[in-house]
């Protein structure tokens, strides 16, 4: 049996139009069911390689969730609601240390995320490092 990935994708609440690149498949869906994703990734055994953050527009934050299924990367950008995503870690948990790392990088809450404590950050570094412009050695200048 053939799974039509990108049909299913598409489907998922919040999916848009998911196009080939030559790095990948690649959806950008700022509202996109992130749990149902990784549900649906789970079922197909999909292995979550990371997650990324970069600081957009309005003070939120892009999350890109980076995936591997059948020998092709798919890449699914969103963007934090109010400085907030759900969690996915109780439905993959590699995704807990990830979680924990932007949360510390870029200060946003991943919703019921189940030890939100710190992760890289040290105690004298304030939360949302990565938000800074010009990173921290600028501001201390």
């Amino acid at each position: 049996m053939t799974i039509d990935y990108k049909s299913r994708l598409q489907a998922l609440p919040g999916a848009s139009q998911l196009s080939q690149r030559r790095d990948g498949c690649w959806m950008d869906a700022p509202h996109l069911d992130v749990q149902a994703l990784a549900a649906c990734m789970k079922e197909w055994e999909a292995h979550l390689s990371t997650m990324t953050g970069a600081v957009s527009a309005n003070d939120e934050i892009e999350v890109i969730y980076h995936y591997y299924l059948d020998h092709q990367a798919y890449n699914f950008k969103v963007i934090t609601r109010q400085n907030s995503l759900p969690t996915i870690s109780l439905i993959l948990p590699a995704a807990n240390w990830i979680e924990r790392d932007i949360m510390d990088l870029y200060r946003i809450t991943f919703k019921d995320h189940p030890n939100p404590k710190r992760l890289v950050r040290t105690v004298q570094m304030e939360p949302g490092l990565f938000r800074e412009k010009g990173g921290s050695a600028e501001k201390r200048r």
